[in-house]
């Protein structure tokens, strides 16, 4: 294969600096065009995270270059706020435009599809053959037997059976696997993948790029908000608690403000919770900060991702939960600890999988999932430490992050050597 390619990424639901949400895609791109490459992301005007649209004419898709890198947003219908019928309907509709538009970019050496963007990954496929392209298939999520062990559909459910169809079909032909979660191959092997054939690659962070985020002026009014309170927490002498992500009824979310009951109902005083994000839970938290009373409990709006650094640099700890779901025998794959990690934040994880980072690197406490005393019990434990010793752990992450996380050197490194060492399709 050539030294220079021409890479095309395709996700539907990647995020760029600018809007809150994943911006995995957004920066192995950015990676892979550093190193010479030229690249093409495709993703939606439509911020699946954020709830906002770039376009607002009748144009069909817009275009952004930063140097080696061109960024593609289709303009996806119809808009959607919740997983309902719209949200498959606008994933649909993105593969038609992703089809009707690809010749109008200069055609590809190397497809990677991230999946679940199901439809988009079957049209992606059609392309690699249309331009004799490689086909790799990044598995980010396990659509759909997440969605069956989560008991949110029966297996034999008609939304099901079609992911399973398509699921079946491009695992049967794919070039390469690349999976975020370190057991996933377990799940590919089952149906039907040759080992050889699976790479792990988790998201990390650019950590240059994250610590030239932190030292910037933020043009956000809601992250200056944020760091305005906690600002003003600080200078009260109070302990900052920090999650900042998704408000999906997987994160439970509530757990921490449940923790945060119970730490009132103790006579603590001088703990303060900043809860950062969106999600279909944020409703149902508000009102329960609301009839408890819990004045210590502040739920901010997500932000973008060039702020996140700076707002999580005036917090004491991150804390994070997942439900005892038996989906995490795959291992998981969780940006909030990476940029706690990232920011040399001490952690406290609430939950029980394969791969727990937090205990790995020694970089804070895990308690049970489903337990909120337990989680009230590490942050009095965090808070009473010396603070040299939160230092410490915070430094540990940190470290594990630079050592074997980083997006722009080891992780983008291993994906490239992986796209050159195995030729076309």
């Amino acid at each position: 294969m050539k030294d220079s390619l021409n890479i095309w990424t395709i996700y539907q639901f990647a995020s760029t600096p600018d809007i809150p949400g994943s911006e995995r895609t957004y920066q192995f791109a950015k990676a892979f065009a550093g190193k010479g490459n030229k690249v093409t992301l495709w993703t939606s005007s439509y911020s699946h995270w954020g709830k906002t649209e770039a376009i607002h004419d009748n144009r069909p898709y817009i275009t952004q270059n930063e140097g080696n890198l061109n960024i593609v947003r289709l303009k996806t219908k119809p808009l959607y706020r919740k997983n309902d019928h719209k949200r498959f309907l606008n994933m649909i509709y993105y593969a038609y435009a992703l089809s009707k538009h690809s010749n109008d970019i200069a055609k590809p050496d190397v497809i990677i599809a991230s999946y679940p963007s199901p439809f988009a990954a079957v049209v992606a496929y059609r392309l690699s053959v249309k331009f004799r392209a490689k086909f790799i298939l990044e598995i980010r999520d396990l659509w759909p037997q997440v969605w069956i062990e989560k008991k949110a559909y029966s297996r034999y459910h008609p939304f099901i059976l079609i992911l399973s169809a398509m699921e079946k079909f491009l695992y049967s032909k794919t070039r390469y696997f690349v999976t975020v979660l370190p057991y996933a191959g377990e799940y590919l092997n089952e149906r039907g993948a040759h080992p050889d054939k699976i790479a792990w690659i988790p998201n990390g962070v650019n950590l240059s790029e994250f610590k030239a985020w932190e030292k910037q002026d933020i043009e956000h009014e809601g992250a200056n908000a944020i760091i305005d309170a906690m600002n003003r927490e600080k200078e009260k002498g109070k302990f900052i608690v920090i999650y900042l992500g998704g408000l999906g009824v997987g994160n439970r979310v509530d757990h921490i403000v449940h923790s945060a009951k119970i730490l009132k109902d103790q006579g603590e005083r001088d703990i303060s919770f900043f809860i950062v994000g969106e999600g279909h839970s944020k409703d149902d938290l508000i009102q329960y900060v609301s009839d408890n009373g819990l004045h210590s409990v502040n739920i901010m709006s997500a932000i973008p991702r060039v702020a996140v650094p700076k707002v999580l640099r005036k917090a004491d700890v991150g804390v994070l939960c997942l439900s005892d779901n038996p989906i995490y025998r795959y291992g998981v794959n969780l940006h909030k600890i990476y940029d706690y990690m990232a920011a040399a934040l001490p952690i406290v994880f609430s939950a029980k999988v394969r791969n727990n980072l937090v205990d790995i690197a020694s970089a804070g406490f895990t308690v049970p999932p489903g337990d909120p005393a337990q989680i009230a019990h590490a942050l009095i434990q965090l808070k009473s430490m010396p603070e040299n010793e939160r230092i410490t752990l915070g430094q540990k992450g940190y470290l594990y992050m630079a050592d074997n996380l980083d997006i722009n050197n080891q992780l983008c490194r291993n994906y490239l050597e992986l796209i050159q060492d195995n030729g076309h399709s």
